[in-house]
């Protein structure tokens, strides 16, 4: 049981275990630091350490060369060839022995290529592994710790791409394949597999409850985006292992996403795109509405942003709670959460109808709800139709296929202005924009519109029959 991103408490209360191996592969399944283990009768004694309790940490590892001591702490500096340039990604001293520190030092400066008042400089030689927890946003080893001298290992071999791969540790219930696969290459960076398997791992939190009993279809690109290839999935392949639960749902075996391992071979399989009915499993009445604004390109997004503010306006005239997301490609969506099995599709029909009316009257030269693009003139198009039984819309967290490897990502309201931009949210923007700000979504199916959605459809329905 991780914690619970929705509890406000900063200390939890997590599972245990009685096996250390367990423990740690759930860690590494979540990337977590470590694990604390105690004897089972062992007791904290305050601002003392005993062998009752101790640490075991979660360790990456990376081999690198050093390229400098410095002469008063006594730290070496790391760093690796990156497109052949020497790249610095830390420095160590932890982990050496008093013998094995005096080598270093005597073979750094009697080798030095240069020196200075802080530092005795040497070119790439000398190369070691060293263990680290993380790596901050500045490629900075945290927590490093001296390994091993590799003593057969050429300076050549030390590599930016072995080092992003190492970054990344899976649990062997985890079959991971090709990790070095490139998926995206977005500008002058490449985004691997394992890197997009790491970006599900730190919003699964997040994303989960969104595909939680979802009858998923999702878009599977077997050479990533760099190719055109890709496949539509709905059954679930014989290959898959059995941890995968399943529904069916007329004669189709779907696979249902419920948790980080299910996630996580997902990935692997290359499915880039999670796309869900309105509906959980075994029900036909939806629990929400997604209302599609979707412009004719990208270079009339400010459509999307002026709709969704309509659209909020009305929301909040209604007294109905909306979130608003983006589509991850070129457009927004809004949410509106419903109680379950509460409104049928039919009811919702007749409120997105009523939406659309009143959008393309007040602003008809920006907005339509015309569905053949001929005829919508470069005017933003009101997919509400998308909003029915059988239909799926792209889930909150879900990657998209495109070029510039974009997020279908909730959005605070105000920041639904003319500055939002799509490409701002990525497989590599996300994970540190919710760290810093949360999730938008946090609250959502903790909102009751149902009330107010009764009082709409309600004057709806009594509207339509008078007329």
């Amino acid at each position: 049981m991780p914690p619970d991103p929705n509890d406000k408490a900063l200390i939890q209360l997590i599972e245990s275990f009685d096996v250390l191996d367990n423990a740690l592969k759930k860690v590494t399944l979540l990337d977590g630091e470590g694990v604390v283990a105690k004897e089972i009768r062992g007791v904290w004694q305050e601002g003392r350490r005993t062998t009752t309790w101790i640490k075991v940490k979660n360790w990456k590892t990376v081999s690198c060369f050093i390229t400098a001591l410095h002469k008063e702490n006594g730290y070496v500096s790391l760093a690796v060839f990156k497109e052949g340039a020497v790249t610095k990604i830390g420095s160590v001293k932890n982990g050496l022995s008093a013998r094995d520190k005096s080598i270093l030092h005597q073979l750094i400066k009697q080798n030095a290529s240069d020196e200075d008042s802080q530092f005795f400089y040497i070119h790439p030689s000398i190369c070691i592994e060293v263990q680290f927890l993380h790596v901050y946003e500045e490629n900075e080893l945290r927590e490093p710790q001296f390994s091993q001298w590799l003593l057969q290992t050429s300076p050549d071999e030390c590599t930016w791409e072995k080092f992003v791969l190492g970054q990344y540790t899976f649990p062997d219930t985890v079959q991971i394949t090709s990790r070095d696969k490139p998926l995206w290459i977005t500008g002058d960076k490449q985004v691997v597999k394992v890197e997009y398997l790491h970006y599900l791992r730190e919003v699964s939190a997040f994303f989960l409850p969104f595909l939680k009993d979802k009858l998923l279809t999702t878009i599977r690109y077997p050479h990533g985006t760099l190719d055109k290839e890709r496949f539509f999935q709905k059954n679930k392949p014989d290959y898959a292992p059995d941890f995968i639960k399943t529904f069916m749902d007329e004669d189709i075996e779907y696979m249902l996403c419920n948790d980080i391992e299910t996630l996580l071979w997902f990935g692997n399989q290359l499915a880039l795109e999670f796309h869900a009915p309105f509906q959980k499993a075994g029900k036909t009445r939806p629990d929400e509405i997604v209302l599609d604004l979707d412009p004719p390109s990208i270079e009339y997004f400010s459509f999307a942003v002026k709709a969704a503010q309509e659209i909020k306006k009305v929301m909040e005239s209604l007294r109905i709670k909306a979130f608003v997301k983006t589509s991850g490609n070129k457009g927004l969506q809004i949410h509106i959460p419903l109680p379950e099995d509460r409104f049928t599709y039919q009811d919702t029909r007749i409120f997105t109808d009523f939406l659309g009316d009143y959008l393309t009257s007040s602003n008809p030269n920006d907005f339509t709800t015309e569905r053949m693009k001929i005829n919508r003139h470069n005017r933003l198009y009101l997919d509400f139709v998308q909003h029915s039984e059988g239909k799926t819309i792209i889930l909150p967290y879900s990657p998209r296929g495109n070029s510039f490897a974009g997020v279908a990502t909730p959005l605070f309201w105000e920041e639904v202005n003319e500055s939002l931009q799509l490409k701002d949210f990525t497989i590599e923007t996300i994970p540190n924009r919710i760290k810093r700000s949360g999730c938008a979504f946090m609250d959502y199916r903790l909102v009751d519109n149902g009330p107010a959605f009764l009082e709409v459809l309600s004057f709806l329905k009594q509207k339509k029959t008078h007329n």
